[in-house]
């Protein structure tokens, strides 16, 4: 078995050469001086030097048990190893650093000292039975060279001078046996090390190529096949203006679609046949502030054009100039736009030429009015009659030669200019000539040049195909030479948000360089149409232009055609949200034996992670390609990871270095859905949409490609996807497929042990294409990945008649161990049930409950602890529950199945997106669950409590033996929220009180609770919102169930989901069962997600008032609900109309309350006939206070009604509740009652 560095099947197909240490500084300082030429490349020379020191280096192998070599790496092992601490008084020997590598510390001598040592290494043989008088002794031949464990640290100890890594040598050595053959060797001890400075070179010049998509070509007609000269963005609108050489103007929309397009001229007609000399444009440049392009020619004059309307037309015309303009910069007072302006232009003699515009908006020369149409002709002799605007300078000799680009610095009030000229290359000059001018010097002088006073750096490119960035200050040496082009460099520009510059060749190609690590990102070749094979493109003289945001993109010409590359990103990302990768997440997966998670997503990237500080270690880009990985494990030895992709394909990795041992046969392009490596049989099992279990031989460790095997000896069963699959040790295999079907196998005879449930067709015409695939190809239909996966679903819901598919199998291993065959030994999960399930006896399934909270949810994920006393779940909602199963499930019920939930312990909400893993994790520490989701996030939690430790991929590491380092109390919703006093005081407040929640609804349950009660919605909205949730459909044995007069879980579900949920105190003097103790809530609670919107601070004046005022109303809002509690729509319906919320809270309580017995009664209640004996609640809330007869009260219309008709009015229109209260208030107006009335 044969490869190369480059070949780890994608494993590392990306990572960039391997670069000095020196280039990769943390605290490196741009401004510094320090960095030559031969620091930043690859130093040929001293290869050849070292050539003989590691000859026997890159005889390096990739694979177990050969000897074919790896070509290292053009850099040497010097320049690889260089150490970043401090030189120590004997090199042979070092102290222990515990927060330094081993790896890290080895430096070039000790690696030559290990080769010698490995090299002459001949070992004892080994003895295998001892001798006798009569036969000699037994003995192994060991090869020479591999060292077991023992001499492997002596070795190192020896080399190193130090026994202070012992332990960890016992780790390195693990990493390093691959084959688990208790041996290494020189060549697999040297390709680890070569894979682990590569690994750490990628992740210290790892940057986001800022070029993510296919960059736009378009033909510009109107060039008539010549140059471009320059491309010029004007604003209000934005709109691209490209100038060729012979003075056609084309316009582009932002999107590269074609505008309209101007030609320059002399409105001068030509009655003559001859042919007039050709005008050849040499720069132009857009003017802000009055709206206008300075356009420059070979006919030694400037040309206006106004491009404040639609129409562009030239307004001036600035002719008979003494030499040639041929390269412009403006500048202008931004704050006071019709300030003094400046135009620098430098021409052909080596002269400066500077022009103040005195009132540049209000107009540039001292014009009178012109009746007739056409430019305004302006003199350069005659330049002086207008001196009111304009004021024209001049700083001759600056250069040697023609000046090809200037640009002025207002700061310092210098200018910038360069020509091709080696003894005067580039000029820092004072623009007064006051100040010594800063002179560089290069070879072949300065094509071109960009300037940053953010980053103050200077950026030249020149004709020898070099890079160089620069100190302003700082002429005798660059900071840094980028080589990479083939061909002279003709556009730099400076990307200050990305700290990157971008340089343009004369061969079309544009490279990305990282500033700080001065390191090659991204490499564009642009494909023009006009450039002919073996032939160089011609350029204009500013091929290039770098337009800032919003459009952000980077243009760039080649003959008469324009190039768009739009840039991914504007700025290095200071998003305060974490993600483990840039896609969704499949799997994370625990070794204990090495203390790292391994994550795969769907990029096809896995990543492993160090679970004590969270830092990832390794990364295997590409692992499959474009392909999405879909499932990966482990086997029994925890060397090796195996990981299936979407397209079939499999692949075994060396878990620590990103070897690619092996690649498996896909059976089909179909996904894979789950690897069983049976280390003790040596084969490996997989399934998938395949439908079929296909068998690998896993015995020969040198073998690249292993072929698959369809002979399983039971016979391909599965009529639909497999979608789970589990191993119980020592026998028994699980699958389960997308139709609902679950097969228990013996691995021994390959036959079935027990079919637990027979899969269902779900229609008729599913069946018949199924038939009619199989007739087409005579075997097998394949599924061809038809549908999305599981995780990917965005709806979860089984349609009625549809059995449910099993997302996840999983054997309880502890209890298989034991003598009880009546007991629950596997857990399925279908549909967001999960059930139990006895593999012996005519009785298969204990008992089921329905896990998530909501209906039309499912479990995707589950695991237990090492002795299956806790089960983990995490459903489509992003929630994690925690249940104890010790006693759940251990014998069947009398009658029917167990349908009461087991204990809940703990519940939390842990993603935004699906649950796709969870992964329990037993470490020194504790009890950890690693959850993974596609809302692209790997976080770890406490298993028992719910404590948020962190998500992989954040900046701050953590320590799990100290707690101070986690994440918790905060969440991942509430780790970046400083500003939300609300959420920081409800939360303190959740932490100091005791809650009892009905049902034992998770976390997001009260949050979206507690955001229903900030919110005013209606209480109708609210149950219509509940009403509108589809109905969790049944499996037709449950259904059955239900006709048969039990009451199952599942209408208890459904039906409680109905009822409002609400937190209220706990009475600690009772105990609830089956709900979470008083404890377990309080820290629930601190698991509580306040995921509060923030609006951002707003850009203008006006937007801070409103959001002042926003404010404000938010805050009386919640004092007023502090004040009287949450608004019910009872409340506010309490008198018969609706009011508005704030009228319901400014009324006072309804209490209940008796009359008093002497109550005090007025004088016309005497007359009327009351006493305090005989009057009621009902006479009161009756009485009629008129002037008339007290039997003929007038009515609403003057007609005369009895008073017992009032009364029975009033009645109908009161309940019992209401008619039993009276209000609480000073004063009682019983005035002639209409239907509808409010009480103020």
């Amino acid at each position: 078995m044969t490869s190369s560095v480059n070949g780890f099947d994608g494993g590392y197909s990306v990572l960039p050469p391997i670069l000095s240490t020196s280039n990769s500084q943390e605290n490196l300082d741009i401004n510094s001086n320090s960095v030559d030429k031969n620091s930043n490349n690859v130093d040929k020379n001293s290869n050849n030097s070292d050539k003989n020191n590691t000859s026997d280096i890159n005889s390096n192998k990739t694979g177990k048990g050969t000897d074919d070599g790896i070509s290292l790496p053009e850099a040497p092992f010097s320049s690889i190893l260089q150490s970043r601490r401090p030189t120590y008084s004997d090199e042979n020997s070092f102290d222990k650093d515990e927060n330094v590598r081993l790896e890290e510390e080895i430096k070039l001598h000790h690696l030559e000292q290990l080769m010698n040592r490995f090299s002459k290494h001949k070992p004892d043989d080994i003895l295998i039975q001892a001798g006798t008088g009569f036969f000699p002794a037994k003995t192994q031949a060991r090869i020479p060279g591999r060292m077991n464990l023992k001499e492997f640290k002596q070795t190192v100890s020896e080399v190193l001078a130090t026994d202070e890594y012992d332990d960890y040598l016992e780790k390195l050595f693990m990493k390093l046996d691959s084959s688990v053959s208790g041996y290494v060797d020189w060549n697999e001890f040297c390709t680890y090390l070569l894979l682990l400075y590569r690994e750490n070179d990628y992740m210290r010049t790892k940057r986001e190529i800022p070029f993510l998509v296919e960059p736009k070509i378009r033909h510009i007609v109107q060039n008539r096949q010549e140059q471009t000269t320059k491309i010029v963005a004007v604003d209000g609108p934005t709109r691209y203006v490209t100038v060729s050489r012979e003075g056609a103007i084309s316009v582009w929309y932002p999107s590269m679609q074609y505008d309209k397009y101007y030609v320059i001229s002399d409105n001068e007609e030509d009655t003559s046949q001859k042919r007039r000399f050709k005008m050849w444009v040499t720069d132009a440049i857009f003017m802000p502030n009055c709206h206008k392009i300075a356009i420059a020619s070979t006919s030694r004059d400037i040309r206006f054009f106004d491009t404040s309307t639609a129409q562009y037309f030239e307004e001036y015309h600035l002719f008979a100039l003494p030499d040639v303009p041929y390269c412009f910069d403006y500048w202008y007072d931004k704050r006071n736009p019709n300030s003094e302006s400046l135009l620098i232009f430098g021409n052909d003699t080596g002269a400066i030429n500077l022009m103040y515009f005195s009132k540049p908006v209000t107009q540039l020369f001292d014009i009178p009015f012109k009746s007739d149409g056409g430019a305004h002709k302006i003199f350069m002799q005659n330049l002086d009659q207008h001196s009111r605007y304009i004021r024209h300078t001049v700083i001759p000799d600056v250069h040697p030669e023609l000046i090809r680009q200037v640009q002025y610095l207002p700061d310092n009030n210098m200018i910038i200019s360069s020509c091709a000229n080696p003894s005067k290359s580039m000029i820092i000059s004072d623009i007064k000539c006051l100040k010594k001018s800063y002179v560089f010097k290069i070879d072949k002088g300065v094509e071109c040049f960009d300037f940053s006073k953010k980053l103050n750096i200077l950026v030249t490119g020149s004709l020898d195909h070099c890079i160089r960035l620069w100190n302003p200050y700082v002429t005798s040496k660059p900071m840094a030479v980028l080589e990479g082009h083939g061909t002279g460099v003709i556009g730099v520009k400076i990307h200050e948000g990305l700290l990157q510059v971008f340089s343009y060749s004369k061969d079309a190609v544009v490279k990305v360089w990282d500033i700080k690590e001065h390191a090659i990102l991204q490499t564009v070749v642009l494909k023009f149409p006009s450039s002919i094979h073996g032939r160089m493109p011609e350029h204009g003289q500013f091929p290039i232009h770098l337009q800032p945001s919003p459009q952000s993109s980077l243009l760039v010409t080649c003959n008469d055609y324009i190039g768009l590359l739009k840039l991914g990103r504007t700025s290095i990302p200071r998003s305060e949200t974490v993600n483990t990768h840039d896609t969704q997440l499949c799997c994370a997966i625990y070794n204990p034996v090495f203390k790292q998670v391994a994550t795969g997503c769907d990029s096809s990237v896995i990543a492993l992670w160090d679970i004590e500080t969270g830092n990832k270690s390794v990364v295997f880009s590409n692992a499959h390609g474009e392909e999405e990985i879909t499932c990966m494990t482990f086997d029994t030895t925890y060397r090796r990871l195996f990981s299936g992709a979407r397209n079939g394909t499999i692949k075994v990795w060396n878990f620590q270095n990103g070897h690619n041992l092996h690649k498996l046969e896909a059976v089909a392009e179909a996904e894979v859905t789950g690897i069983m490596p049976l280390v003790d049989k040596k084969v490996i099992l997989s399934v998938g949409w395949s439908r079929q279990i296909t068998i690998y031989d896993d015995s020969d460790p040198d073998s690249m490609y292993l072929q698959a095997q369809k002979n399983w000896k039971g016979g391909q069963l599965h009529k639909d996807d497999i979608l789970t699959i589990d191993f119980c040790p020592p026998n028994l295999l699980c699958t389960a497929s997308f139709d609902g079907e679950i097969i228990v196998w013996d691995v021994e005879t390959e036959k079935i042990f027990v079919r637990l449930r027979k899969g269902q067709v779900s229609n008729l015409a599913k069946k018949i294409e199924n038939m009619a695939s199989q007739a087409a190809d005579g075997s097998r239909p394949r599924s061809m990945n038809s549908r999305p996966n599981s995780r990917h679903q965005k709806s979860h819901r089984v349609e009625r008649g549809q059995t449910a598919p099993v997302d996840k199998v999983l054997f309880l291993k502890g209890r298989a161990t034991g003598r009880n065959l009546e007991v629950s030994t596997l857990i399925t999960s279908e549909g967001g049930y999960i059930r139990f399930w006895c593999l012996y006896g005519a009785r298969n399934e204990m008992g089921f409950f329905y896990a998530p909270d909501f209906p039309d949810e499912s479990v995707l994920a589950m695991c237990t602890n090492n002795n299956n006393s806790l089960l983990v779940t995490g459903d489509t909602q992003g929630n994690v529950k925690v249940w104890d199963i010790m006693t759940h499930c251990i014998k069947f019920q009398d009658r029917g199945r167990i349908k009461a939930k087991p204990q809940l312990e703990a519940a939390w909400r842990a993603h935004d997106a699906a649950i796709v893993s969870v992964e329990f994790a037993k470490h020194d520490t504790g009890d950890y669950v690693i959850t993974a989701s596609t809302d692209k996030t790997a976080r770890i939690w406490t298993l028992r409590e719910g404590h948020y430790i962190g998500t992989l991929g954040q900046k701050k590491s953590w320590n799990l033996k100290d707690q101070s380092t986690w994440a918790h109390p905060k969440t991942p919703w509430t780790m970046n929220d400083v500003s939300s006093k609300k959420d920081t005081g409800l939360l303190s407040f959740l932490q100091t009180q005791d809650f009892n929640l009905e049902d034992s609804s998770t976390a997001s349950d009260a949050k979206s609770q507690v955001t229903e009660n900030d919110l005013d919605l209606p209480e109708e909205a609210v149950e219509s919102k509940k009403e509108a949730s589809p109905v969790k459909s049944r499996s037709p044995e449950q259904e059955s169930t239900n006709q048969n007069g039990e009451n199952t879980d599942e209408v208890e579900t459904k039906n409680h989901h109905k009822q409002p949920r609400e937190l209220r105190p706990v009475d600690k003097s009772k105990k609830y069962k089956d709900e979470l103790g008083p404890l377990r809530v309080k820290f629930r609670s601190q698991t509580f997600a306040y995921n509060a919107l923030r609006p951002e601070r707003s850009k203008t004046f006006l937007g801070i008032r409103v959001e002042k005022e926003l404010q404000r109303k938010q805050a009386d809002r919640k004092g007023r609900r502090d004040n009287f509690g949450g608004i019910k729509m009872k409340k506010t319906q309490q008198y018969g109309k609706l009011c508005s919320p704030f009228q319901a809270l400014s009324v006072p309580s309804v209490m209940d309350i008796k009359i008093p017995e002497n109550m005090p009664l007025s004088s016309r209640m005497i007359n009327k006939g009351y006493t305090s004996l005989n009057l009621t609640e009902d006479k009161l809330m009756n009485m009629d206070f008129s002037y008339g007869g007290r039997e003929t009260p007038p009515g609403e219309q003057g007609e005369a009604v009895t008073r017992k008709n009032v009364g029975g009015s009033r009645v109908s229109m009161r309940d019992d509740k209401s008619r039993n209260s009276v209000r609480s208030t000073p004063k009682i107006y019983a005035p002639v009652f209409k239907k509808h009335h409010t009480v103020a």
